[in-house]
């Protein structure tokens, strides 16, 4: 057997190992880059060993990239950075609002301006908000209204931190029309 066709069998094999190794070990690529290199190289010393080794050399790679990248995506889901990684499918967007459901209609401060985004400090705790149109600035009463996703969206309130609103006690409106105030100021 031709040395450059068992150095391509060998590229090939640690190829489609650097392809399963990519799922365990977070490398930002760079497993799956060295595995890349390894199939061009064995291709290449496949057609170094003659035109019809190349092109087994070719198809057989071609194969077990596309076998290694299919059981990469059935295996990646069970593995612990897949199950960090992806939404369970019983919840998939549940999981991400969860943490952060309890937060709705509680007051904070915002620590920073919200412009619209920002910091707000909620029972001594930061977390990052958005907020509803509006810029609020640093040091504002405000209340969390919603979570969207992963988002915060909160609006100034003019109360201070610990006073709560009762909407059924503040139907009531009291009026004064504007002459009772000119009178009232012009007879100081």
């Amino acid at each position: 057997m031709d040395p450059n066709t068992l150095w391509a069998i060998v590229l090939i094999a640690i190829g489609a190992a650097l392809i399963i190794l990519e799922l365990f070990i977070p490398s930002g690529g760079l497993i799956g880059i060295a595995s890349v290199g390894c199939f061009i190289l064995a291709v290449y010393l496949g057609y170094q060993a003659g035109e019809t080794t190349g092109m087994v050399t070719l198809c057989v790679s071609v194969i077990v990239v596309g076998a290694m990248i299919y059981f990469a995506l059935k295996l990646w889901p069970h593995t612990p950075l897949g199950k960090k990684a992806l939404p369970s499918a019983d919840d998939p967007a549940g999981s991400i609002t969860k943490p952060l459901e309890h937060l709705v209609g509680l007051r904070g401060v915002s620590v920073s301006d919200l412009m619209p985004n920002g910091r707000i400090e909620i029972d001594g705790k930061s977390h990052d908000a958005v907020s509803q149109g509006m810029i609020i600035e640093a040091g504002a009463s405000i209340e969390v209204i919603s979570i969207e996703s992963n988002r915060i969206l909160v609006m100034q309130v003019d109360l201070p931190h610990d006073e709560s609103v009762n909407l059924e006690t503040t139907n009531e409106v009291e009026f004064s029309s504007f002459e009772d105030d000119l009178e009232q100021t012009m007879g100081d």
